[in-house]
C-alpha cells in the first residue's frame, strides 16, 4: 500500500469582530439632534477575519449597508458584524431626530382687540417630533421676555394691562421644543385702554344757576357725551342731552322740566355726566341741581357760586301774619250846657280812601313786613280820628 504524510496547522477563533460606530455629537437638547444625522460603522477580525457588516432599521428583518442617512423621528439602528469563523456581533443605536421648528399661535385675541386690566392671552404651542417645551412672550416689542404656563400643548399667560399707558402694543409669542428648536414669532395687535375719560361737572347749584361740565380724553378721541337728569325717586321721565364731543367744556342748564313735561317740584336732583372714547370706555361724574321751595321760573335772586343749604330769600311773595295792634277809642270831654249832637258817620271817599291805605298797608307788609306799617297806621287812625272831631266841632 502505499501511504502519505504531511502536516496542517488549526486556529481556533472565538472571538468576534471588532465593530466601532460613528456617530455625529448630539446637536439639540435632551438628546436630539436637530440636523440629518448620517451613521456608519467598520469591523475588523484579526483571527479569521471579517465575513459581514450591515445595519437594520426594522429590528431585523431586513439588512442595509452603511453609512445610513436619518431624517426626523426616532430611530432604533441595528450595526451587525460576523467574522468567518461565524462568531458574530450586534449593537444598537437610538437616533432621534427633529429638524422642525415648534408651531406657535395666539388664538385668544386678533389684530385690533381692546384690552384692560388683566389681559389672559393664550393659544397653542405644536410640535410633532421632540413635543412641545415652553414659550416665551414678550409685550415691548421683543426686548423683554416672560415664560408662559404650558399644559400640553397649550399655552397662556396673564398681562396686567394697567401698568403701560393706554395705546397700541404688539404682542409677541415664540415657542420651543424638546430638541431645541425655536419657532417663528406669532404677534397681534392690542389696544390697551384702561383710562376712560376724564369728566367734571358743578357738584351743587340752584336751578335758576348753570353747572359747568368739563371732558378731556386720556389717549382716544371721545366719542359721546352725554348728561341725564332724573328724579332720584323715578317718579318721571329723566332727561337726557347729548352734547358735542368735539369740545372740552359745556354749560348744564335746566328747564326744570322732565321729559315727559313735568314740572318739577322743590328737591335736589341728579344730574350725571357720561363720557365715551371711541373704544366704549366711560368715565362719569354726578353732580344735583338744587330746587329751593319757593323758586319760580322767573327767580331774580343773585346766583351764589355754589348752592347750600342756606335758605335764600325768593322773589315770589307769600302771606306774611301781622299781629294786629289794639286801637284805642278817642273821646273827647263836652261842655255841659252844650248838647252833644249825634255824631254822623264818616263820608264815602273817606272810608274808600282808608279801605285803599288797608289794601296797600296789608300788601306792604308781605314783601317788607316791618313795624314802620303799623306806625303808618296808627299815624292814619289818628288823622281820620282828628278830621272827625273837627267835623264835629265845625256842626
Amino acid at each position: 500500500g502505499r501511504t502519505a504524510s504531511g502536516t496542517s496547522t488549526w486556529q481556533r477563533d472565538g472571538t468576534p469582530p471588532d465593530l466601532a460606530v460613528s456617530l455625529p455629537s448630539v446637536d439639540g437638547r435632551h438628546g436630539w439632534y436637530v440636523s440629518e444625522v448620517d451613521l456608519s460603522a467598520t469591523a475588523t477580525d484579526a483571527i479569521s477575519g471579517l465575513s459581514v457588516l450591515n445595519g437594520s432599521l426594522d429590528g431585523g428583518t431586513t439588512w442595509i449597508s452603511f453609512p445610513v442617512h436619518f431624517t426626523d423621528g426616532e430611530h432604533l439602528a441595528l450595526i451587525h458584524a460576523r467574522d468567518v469563523a461565524g462568531n458574530e456581533v450586534t449593537v444598537e443605536r437610538r437616533i432621534r431626530v427633529d429638524t422642525v421648528a415648534p408651531v406657535v399661535q395666539i388664538k385668544s385675541h386678533v389684530n385690533g382687540n381692546v384690552v384692560q386690566g388683566g389681559v389672559h392671552l393664550s393659544g397653542s404651542l405644536e410640535d410633532a417630533t421632540s413635543g412641545p417645551e415652553g414659550g416665551k412672550i414678550s409685550v415691548d416689542g421683543g426686548h423683554t421676555w416672560f415664560p408662559v404656563s404650558l399644559h400640553t400643548d397649550t399655552w397662556s399667560f396673564v398681562w396686567q394691562s394697567g401698568e403701560v399707558p393706554n395705546g397700541e402694543y404688539t404682542i409677541q409669542m415664540r415657542g420651543l421644543d424638546r430638541a431645541g428648536n425655536d419657532s417663528a414669532i406669532s404677534t397681534v395687535s392690542l389696544t390697551v385702554d384702561n383710562a376712560p375719560p376724564a369728566v367734571s361737572i358743578t357738584e351743587r347749584w340752584w336751578i335758576w344757576e348753570t353747572g359747568t361740565l368739563r371732558v378731556s380724553s386720556t389717549h382716544f378721541p371721545i366719542e359721546s357725551i352725554q348728561v341725564t337728569i332724573q328724579d332720584p325717586q323715578k317718579r318721571w321721565k329723566e332727561v337726557v342731552v347729548d352734547f358735542d364731543p368735539g369740545r372740552n367744556s359745556y354749560t348744564v342748564k335746566w328747564d326744570r322740566r322732565f321729559a315727559d313735561g313735568t314740572l318739577a317740584p322743590a328737591g335736589e336732583y341728579l344730574v350725571l355726566a357720561v363720557a365715551c372714547d371711541v373704544n366704549g370706555l366711560c368715565g362719569q361724574d354726578a353732580g344735583r341741581i338744587v330746587i329751593p321751595e319757593m323758586a319760580t321760573s322767573t327767580e331774580t335772586i343773585s346766583p351764589s357760586p355754589t348752592a347750600t343749604s342756606t335758605v335764600m330769600s325768593s322773589a315770589t311773595p307769600t302771606a306774611t301774619q301781622i299781629v294786629p295792634a289794639p286801637t284805642l277809642a278817642l273821646s273827647t270831654p263836652m261842655p255841659e250846657e252844650i248838647p252833644v249832637p249825634a255824631q254822623s258817620s264818616l263820608p264815602l271817599w273817606q272810608i274808600i280812601g282808608l279801605l285803599g291805605l288797608l289794601m296797600v298797608i296789608a300788601s306792604a307788609s308781605v314783601v317788607d313786613p316791618r313795624p314802620k306799617a303799623l306806625e303808618r297806621l296808627g299815624e292814619t287812625l289818628k288823622m281820620i280820628a282828628q278830621t272827625k272831631d273837627n267835623s264835629s266841632n265845625n256842626k
